[in-house]
């Protein structure tokens, strides 16, 4: 197993690994990106500012029992971003939280890396939440629209998700009207006075 502690270590591994993949139905391949986990020190994973879940403090709370007794079996899946020279969380969040110092204290985490475009890693977090049944409205609706602000069509958005285009112009709309308002000067409210009418 390899440990990762800098960027460039990462670097010099990546020109080496290859993804298996498996054929399926009708010639479909399926990358199998899980055989090549690495353990990467904590420091070098970033949370994304995309994902739209959220965690009840009981079921962190399970997590990271889960995690003491059966140990870290579900690695977290994020992709390298060369900008940044960390890489960036797709799906795992929460257990890279509970990894950290204020919980479980670990050095390192294990990190399937994932070969995605950007708006591909954003759509994947949205399929890996769905899949386990847990979103926010609100969030969803923002994923959306940084989707459609990276130029995805809204049927590939549509087709991507699982969603009907109904509910890409309901989050649109949603977003939208965030939008319309944010920058907005209100003036001052209106008072209602009692005026005398002197036309008698």
């Amino acid at each position: 197993m390899m440990f990762i502690e800098t960027a460039e270590q990462y670097l010099r591994h990546r020109e080496t690994a290859v993804t298996p993949v498996v054929k399926g139905r009708r010639g479909i391949e399926i990358k199998i990106p899980c055989v090549n986990t690495v353990i990467v020190a904590r420091e070098l994973v970033l949370a994304n500012t995309y994902n739209p879940n959220g965690m009840p403090d009981q079921k962190r709370e399970d997590l990271e029992e889960s995690i003491k007794l059966a140990g870290f079996a579900y690695p977290v899946a994020a992709c390298w971003d060369d900008d940044l020279g960390k890489f960036v969380i797709v799906d795992g969040f929460h257990r890279w939280l509970i990894a950290g110092y204020d919980f479980l204290g670990m050095t390192h985490v294990p990190v399937v890396p994932l070969d995605l475009t950007p708006d591909e890693r954003m759509m994947a977090t949205w399929m890996f939440n769905k899949a386990r049944g847990f979103h926010q409205v609100d969030l969803d609706a923002e994923l959306i629209r940084m989707l459609i602000q990276q130029g995805v069509g809204e049927d590939k958005i549509s087709e991507k998700l699982g969603i009907d285009l109904d509910t890409v112009h309901r989050y649109k709309q949603v977003t939208g009207i965030a939008d319309l308002f944010k920058n907005v000067e209100y003036s001052m409210p209106w008072v209602m006075m009692e005026v005398e009418d002197g036309s008698q």
